[in-house]
């Protein structure tokens, strides 16, 4: 196993929307998925997280990654579906990392309405008190599934961000002044 620096890992400027950039990227690129070639060499791509979902997509054969940065409004807009169209083979293994959990996630009536719309199944949960609270980790392995991810090869990486202060960053928890964690993923060969 090789060591890898920060400063190796391909980034973009994440915008909470649904376009997928290719390694290298250069100059601030907007994206929230960053897809690396195994072809073009040893080339490791991130997201940045603070409570929405990072998830690392590998292809078994050729090598070729994406990560992919998944927040309410990534899953609306399409990001799951850019991020594994940029790869553009099957099959593929994908890891859903540390993010809000379902009991931390409260949004409103609107949100939670466009987020029902963007998942094939109910990942949104209507407390009698009018709260309403959304299973973010959910709606994205759904996605993942609907668009022909085995189920076998999706893994969850367990943890609310929100409620572990001790091991993860959380903008929900701490505001503006929350860090971030990198996701970050390798091409392999």
């Amino acid at each position: 196993m090789q060591s890898l620096d920060v400063s190796q890992v391909e980034q973009v400027r994440q915008v909470h929307g649904a376009h997928a950039a290719e390694a290298p990227c250069l100059g601030g690129v907007e994206a929230d998925a960053v897809v690396g070639r195994a072809g073009i060499g040893r080339v490791a791509v991130g997201v940045r997280v603070a409570d929405c979902v990072p998830i690392l997509v590998g292809h078994e054969y050729s090598g070729d990654v994406v990560a992919i940065h998944a927040g309410w409004r990534g899953v609306v807009s399409g990001v799951v579906r850019s991020g594994l169209d940029a790869l553009a083979r099957w099959p593929v293994v994908a890891a859903i990392g540390p993010c809000i959990g379902a009991c931390c996630f409260d949004v409103g009536g609107d949100v939670a309405d466009r987020i029902e719309l963007a998942t094939s199944a109910s990942v949104v949960h209507r407390q009698p008190e009018g709260r309403v609270t959304v299973d973010l980790r959910l709606a994205v392995r759904l996605q993942l599934i609907g668009l022909g991810v085995q189920v076998e090869h999706v893994d969850d990486v367990a943890g609310c961000t929100r409620h572990q202060a001790d091991r993860f960053h959380s903008f929900r928890r701490d505001g503006a002044m929350s860090g971030r964690m990198l996701a970050a993923i390798v091409t392999k060969g």
